[in-house]
């Protein structure tokens, strides 16, 4: 078949087969090599296996085994000596075996264990070094320079996320500086049957809001997420503050690698009623073994391939949280609902937030060790770096911001438009305390604010006080959050999300969504030219939760855009 002009011009296949074997013909000398190809058998201790992946380690191209477990691959043009081949297997370890040049190679995979044993002792890759299963050992640079998974985690939020001070303070009903807020007043409600706590709440007078304020006797779920190695033990009263050890480590390497699946309803959501750890499926090794799942299929050893770790239901459970029937967070439900998660042109979490950074390996070998290590496509390499809510350059690169100005007569108008051009979910996302500020501002040649005529204004939780300390409320702009309210006090904002809310507004950009406001201002001849700036701010939390703590989280600059307008 000839494809020109794009009309089909159908030839008899003969001919068709004629002229491809001539061109290519022409286009082969007769001096040059042919790619070798390497041959043999992939093996069980139960015979010959069929469908096996089998690829020259660290290259794209592989092959399949046929019925009789038999494949052949083309060696690569620069082999000039022993090439290393991989073979892996659902149920198997990914198994290893050298081809010296010439002969049959055959591998004999292993299958692995299928049941979690809970007496298994998590590693730490940073408190055990000197285990011969540490991931230091070959996943953390020494003198190379490289930037490797475990230089990476230590980075992360995860590897902080049993001891991050702001989430202990807020679960303790604490300041930064330990001051204790005073537990929550409740009164017996005869309408109702039941106490319910009494506005304000006294932790918001004296430290903030806290679980432990709300509820002394209970761990509460906290950990199924954040310290989800002491959640193993008891999930729903599990007490952060009691992490110790490799629990203290947070979302921890040999955790995640011995994740085998997650379990999603119909809605492809997790159970509302099982957070984190209890819709996460384990596999964690007997005694005298190990396994790490990984998401390459040729790296042997006791790896195994699992595609759910280059997946974003890998993220769901930790990633989705509702509490009393109201959605909290939710931004892997908010990926699911959005273009993002189209599995032909989508993008999956790891993509953004598990970004290549030009790696081509993510091993360095002891000095003990003299096991070839193969050069990779950077591409398939992904940082364990996870940048989110605090990455300056993820954010910048997650909003578009458009401003057109207009003046006539003694007046001019401002329309702004923010566009989520770079995030899978809503942003902000996640925490309900986390915000986005718009600001809108029009001075006058002396620099003078003009006054606002029409438009929207921030709100009173956009803070009330200093504009030049990062007090917007009664500014030009829109403030972008999910708002609660308490069930029970009426409280809005309600930070006490843990306790029964409802949901009062959510006007959070959606993947791909926009949302345009317009201002006018007064502009009175002989004010000269007029600069007008629109800034799109992240707030990590309410202004009035940070300063009650003692959070010194300062707003992060995700766009900007300026006009000077000529009278």
């Amino acid at each position: 078949m000839i494809l020109k002009h794009r009309h089909f011009v159908w030839l008899p296949l003969a001919l068709a087969l004629a002229l491809m074997a001539g061109l290519a013909g022409a286009l082969e000398s007769p001096d040059s090599p042919q790619p070798t190809p390497i041959t043999g058998a992939v093996l069980t201790a139960d015979g010959p296996l069929a469908g096996a992946v089998v690829r020259v380690q660290g290259q794209a191209d592989y092959a399949l085994t046929d019925a009789q477990g038999r494949f052949s691959l083309d060696a690569p043009a620069s082999a000039g000596g022993d090439v290393s081949i991989t073979a892996s297997a659902a149920g198997m370890y990914i198994e290893q075996a050298v081809w010296p040049g010439s002969g049959e190679v055959t591998l004999t995979l292993r299958r692995h264990h299928t049941t979690d044993h809970l007496e298994y002792a998590f590693i730490s890759p940073v408190l055990d070094p000197d285990h011969e299963s540490a991931c230091m050992r070959c996943h953390a640079a020494r003198d190379s320079g490289l930037s490797l998974p475990v230089d990476e985690w230590l980075q992360d939020a995860h590897a902080g996320a049993a001891v991050n001070p702001r989430f202990l303070s807020f679960y303790n009903g604490t300041t930064l500086d330990g001051t204790t807020g005073g537990l929550t007043a409740y009164r017996f409600d005869a309408a109702l049957g039941i106490d319910v706590p009494v506005a304000p709440s006294q932790g918001q007078s004296e430290a903030g809001v806290g679980f432990r304020l709300d509820f002394p006797d209970s761990g509460g779920n906290c950990a199924a997420c954040h310290v989800p190695i002491l959640a193993l033990e008891a999930a729903h009263n599990a007490d952060p503050n009691a992490a110790t050890g490799v629990a203290a480590e947070g979302i921890t390497c040999d955790f995640c690698h011995k994740i085998a699946g997650v379990r999603l309803g119909p809605d492809g959501l997790p159970s509302p009623h099982l957070p984190g750890v209890l819709s996460i499926d384990l596999l964690r090794p007997p005694e005298g073994e190990q396994i790490f799942i990984g998401p390459l299929d040729d790296s042997p050893g006791d790896d195994v391939y699992s595609p759910l770790q280059n997946q974003s239901q890998f993220c769901a459970t930790c990633h989705t949280g509702t509490f009393w029937g109201v959605s909290i967070y939710n931004s892997f439900g908010e990926w699911l609902d959005s273009p993002y998660s189209d599995p032909e042109t989508g993008q999956t979490c790891q993509d953004c937030h598990m970004p290549p950074l030009g790696m081509t390996t993510f091993v360095e070998l002891p000095p003990d060790v003299t096991q070839h290590v193969p050069e990779r496509d950077p591409a398939t390499i992904f940082s364990h770096r996870m940048p989110g809510a605090a990455d300056v350059k993820l954010l910048q690169n997650t909003a578009e911001l458009t401003l057109d100005v207009t003046r006539e007569g003694d007046s001019l108008t401002a329309g702004v438009t923010v566009t989520n051009s770079g995030a899978g979910h809503h942003i902000p996302t996640d925490n309900p305390l986390r915000n986005i500020i718009l600001v809108v501002e029009a001075r006058d040649a002396d620099g003078q604010p003009l006054a606002l005529v029409e438009g929207p204004t921030l709100p009173v939780w956009a803070g009330v006080g200093d504009p030049a300390k990062g007090y917007y409320a009664g500014l030009p702009g829109v403030f972008y959050a999910k708002i609660l309210a308490d069930f029970y006090t009426g409280e809005t904002p309600a930070y006490a999300y843990w306790r029964q809310t409802r949901l009062v507004s959510d006007n959070r950009i959606p993947a791909l969504g926009s949302d345009s406001s317009t201002y006018r201002f007064a502009a009175p001849t002989g004010s000269g030219p007029i600069t007008v700036t629109a800034r799109l701010l992240l707030r990590r939390a309410f202004i009035e939760v940070m300063d009650l703590k003692g959070w010194d989280t300062p707003d992060i600059l995700m766009e900007e855009a300026s006009r000077r307008v000529a009278e």
